[in-house]
């Protein structure tokens, strides 16, 4: 099973990320970087723990948190579409299962 520290490890993420608060900034908006995601993916697993879920798919929603924002270096707007994209893409090449990764496309899209 691919992990939330295979996924911060990746390059590709990485640049992502640092790409997608470069883009931010450029707008006036706030820190959306790895300590945003990093906060984001670390609450995400803490509510599906708290509920009961099954450690998979708490890694799962950690993955889905750390990379919810990648979208933001292609647009603000429409960045939930486009980083769900961004993620699939990424997590196939990684070797993720189609179930996993359509699980957090769903996770990363929902409003």
């Amino acid at each position: 099973m691919i992990t939330l520290e295979d996924v911060r490890s990746n390059e590709e993420v990485q640049a992502l990320v640092q790409g997608a608060q470069k883009q931010l900034n450029s707008l006036g908006y706030t820190e959306h970087s790895s300590r945003h995601v990093g906060i984001v993916s670390k609450r995400a697993g803490e509510i599906l723990e708290t509920l009961g879920y099954p450690k998979e798919r708490v890694e799962l929603a950690k993955i889905a948190g750390y990379l919810h924002d990648i979208g933001n270096c292609v647009n603000r707007k429409e960045h939930a579409h486009s980083g769900a994209l961004l993620a699939h893409s990424i997590l196939k090449d990684m070797g993720m299962s189609v179930e996993d990764r359509t699980e957090i496309m769903i996770a990363i899209r929902k409003p």
